[in-house]
């Protein structure tokens, strides 16, 4: 009986310990929970701070997701239309993060609504210029809960593609990603 409790006692000061420690365990370099899809490792938020703060910043290599991805990701709390939410392509261009990587883009085509978990909204394909480079395809991806904004770009080293707008998806969709989420919105 001793020894049970100790176990006991043990395993639950482990994943207390586990909770406390909150960003030093990476649940990241693992499949997706739900497809068995590709590694995304965490990174260092590169951009400078701005009135919406940092972020997190993921990569993907190109091994596993055909070509190397980063994927910018931040809460804007309180920045979108409560009542609907990203429902159109003049919310997603508002809330947006495009501007992080240049101030110079257009869109490539209308948006098209997509879901990650308790998030709902729209993602939308631009083409962003940027000083002595060719342009860029880059993926903004806008998604609400109620009156907070999660946004995400999507960035390849070639232009974005289906295949990487479907792995960046379902890696929002997965639990670790719907668990800081649901903390940063507070809809959990």
């Amino acid at each position: 009986m001793k020894l049970a409790r100790r176990i006991v006692f043990g395993l639950g000061l482990a994943f207390a310990s586990s909770l406390l420690a909150g960003s030093a365990i990476s649940a990241y370099d693992v499949p997706n929970e739900t497809t068995q899809g590709p590694l995304w490792s965490e990174e260092q938020w590169p951009f400078p701070i701005d009135q919406w703060g940092t972020g997190r910043a993921f990569k993907c290599t190109a091994d596993q997701c055909g070509s190397e991805v980063r994927l910018y990701l931040r809460p804007k709390i309180g920045f979108c239309r409560c009542a609907t939410g990203v429902s159109d392509d003049d919310e997603i261009d508002r809330v947006g993060d495009l501007e992080l990587i240049s101030a110079d883009y257009k869109p490539l085509a209308p948006g098209h609504a997509v879901t990650a978990g308790i998030m709902t909204g729209r993602a939308r394909l631009f083409a962003v210029e940027r000083p002595f480079q060719s342009p860029t395809a880059i993926l903004s991806i806008a998604m609400a809960n109620k009156c907070d904004a999660i946004v995400a770009t999507v960035v390849a080293k070639a232009d974005v593609q289906s295949a990487q707008e479907d792995q960046a998806l379902n890696f929002l969709r997965g639990a670790a990603i719907q668990h800081w989420v649901e903390s940063q919105t507070g809809s959990g």
